[in-house]
């Protein structure tokens, strides 16, 4: 099996994964959403551009996570 094949096979179980496991606190989904979401806030807030409050950050960062959530595996998923 080629790893292109492989990758692609992978990636059908994770996304099938999110599909299968609500987007509820303590979900599969949701912990991604979780990880990207502080990723993005500490980013906004280490980069200290435009002086954002942490609440800005916060729901900047959240609303990051929803979008690749859905746009990655079709998924929508909330703070």
């Amino acid at each position: 099996m080629n790893e292109e094949l492989e990758v692609g096979q992978a990636f059908d179980v994770i996304k099938k994964a999110m599909a299968d496991d609500p987007s509820e606190p303590g979900s599969f989904a949701h912990g991604w959403h979780c990880n990207i979401a502080v990723m993005c806030e500490d980013a906004i807030l280490l980069d200290g551009a435009g002086k954002l409050t942490t609440e800005d950050a916060r729901r900047i960062g959240n609303d990051a996570a929803s979008r690749f959530m859905r746009l990655c595996f079709g998924v929508e998923t909330k703070d």
